[in-house]
């Protein structure tokens, strides 16, 4: 029976943590739910569907999703409402959620966000029954004014899913399974709905980016069709894998103009003999030229990498090496991670021979002298203007960023140039600097 409103309809809410593949996969997550006649809440607590999209790449992942479904089955004391659990943590762990919280109603695990709506339906027919499937026209328009709404200037694409590598530390291709490419009619058409809805920045994510395709011209082409879409001002690739295709990706930094000047690659280690017990291939040698060429084919490019510090039998030395890496390179951006076994992975079954502390100890270091790395990057930015965004506008905060850092995890730069608006187009002069974050003033483009 077709519904005479929306009043009578069931809502959902739906909470992501994790990083920006989880936020892809709950995108198409929303898009299920909105076929089968669900309609969105404004928070987890109005609801009568909470579902939470989980990670479980490391201990703190772990933890911080325990955290989060722990509160929202409090929140369901309060009122009637089923709770839901799906994602990487409810792929790793489905049993121990169903004994140790019987408050969640439902877990399903990573492959099945496109399904989430039949899922639900099929579990909790009754509260579909006064629910009407909408069109694919219907949905598509509900998803276009919903991202309209979100008020941020990007997007995330997802082009693939799982993995392939089978770096011993990683538990990803367990709960995300081997590599697929997403079709590229699908791709092409979510960044057509995302560019429709205003965004003016697509950032293209996945477990292996450079993975794409049967070889690295498919991704080139692929880059080059997005780079030609209307509207498009930045896109931005995320999750290269420091191998030979990144090495021949790199060409695109000097053939696409709006690709931004941003260079991600994970090497996670520099010392051979640490990569090989990670089952990962590279060198000092290698990353230094890796980086080294992409610095001279982007203007003004900066690195974000990540390094795991602490892995079995790591040595002095082995951090020695770590460090060379960065007074070298000079990566603008770092993220440094403590060794933490994953159970799954083969490196769960080795023996942890790096104390606790000592993991700490080397981590601070090399943090240290990045610091004081990024310190005088920052005093060479003071003075200089660069492309930016509008980010976020408040009556307290106007934040903006440049092209050079990645939307949620980068630095960002204040400003208090006035009357301006979410995905604005600039340039932002740099006057000061804290530890990471920046302030400055805004001027307009022209275009």
């Amino acid at each position: 029976m077709k519904t005479t409103g929306n009043s009578s309809r069931k809502s959902f809410y739906i909470t992501t943590l994790g990083c920006p593949k989880n936020t892809a996969d709950s995108l198409h997550m929303e898009e299920s739910l909105l076929k089968e006649g669900l309609v969105p809440a404004k928070s987890a607590e109005s609801s009568d569907f909470h579902l939470i999209n989980t990670c479980s790449f490391i201990q703190s992942a772990n933890e911080e999703t325990i955290d989060t479904v722990l509160s929202a089955a409090r929140i369901k004391k309060r009122r009637r409402q089923k709770l839901v659990v799906v994602g990487c943590f409810a792929e790793r762990y489905p049993n121990e959620i169903k004994t140790d919280i019987p408050e969640v109603d439902l877990v399903f695990g990573t492959g099945r966000y496109k399904e989430a709506g039949s899922i639900l339906s099929q579990n909790f027919s009754k509260d579909f029954l006064n629910s009407t499937a909408t069109s694919e026209i219907e949905t598509r328009e509900q998803i276009t004014s919903r991202i309209k709404n979100e008020n941020l200037p990007y997007s995330y694409i997802k082009i693939s899913d799982g993995c392939n590598r089978g770096c011993n530390f990683c538990i990803i291709p367990n709960l995300r399974g081997k590599f697929r490419d997403r079709p590229e009619e699908e791709i092409l058409s979510d960044i057509d709905l995302a560019l429709n809805s205003g965004k003016k920045e697509i950032c293209l994510v996945s477990q292996d980016t450079n993975f794409y395709g049967k070889d690295i011209d498919s991704l080139k082409n692929l880059i080059r069709k997005i780079s030609e879409f209307n509207g498009l001002e930045i896109l931005r690739l995320l999750y290269l894998y420091p191998d030979k295709k990144t090495h021949q990706l790199l060409d695109l930094f000097s053939e696409v103009p709006n690709l931004a000047p941003y260079f991600e690659s994970p090497i996670q280690h520099v010392s051979q003999k640490v990569l090989k017990s990670m089952n990962r291939s590279g060198s000092l040698e290698f990353y230094e030229d890796l980086f080294s060429k992409a610095r001279n084919l982007k203007k003004d490019l900066e690195i974000r990498t990540s390094i795991i510090l602490g892995y079995p039998g790591e040595t002095e030395e082995d951090v020695n090496q770590v460090e060379t890496f960065i007074r070298k390179v000079r990566p603008e951006k770092l993220a440094l991670f403590s060794f933490s076994p994953q159970e799954g992975t083969e490196a769960f079954n080795r023996e942890d021979d790096v104390e606790e502390s000592e993991k700490a100890r080397r981590i601070n270091h090399i943090r240290n002298i990045h610091l004081e790395i990024l310190k005088e990057t920052h005093l060479n930015r003071i003075g200089k203007s660069f492309p930016a965004i509008v980010d976020k506008v408040t009556k307290t905060e106007t934040i903006v960023r440049r092209f050079q850092d990645a939307p949620e995890i980068d630095e960002v730069v204040f400003t208090n140039t006035p009357n301006l608006k979410v995905g604005m187009i600039g340039n932002v002069k740099i006057e000061s600097f804290a530890e990471y974050d920046m302030e400055g003033s805004f001027l307009i483009s022209e275009n």
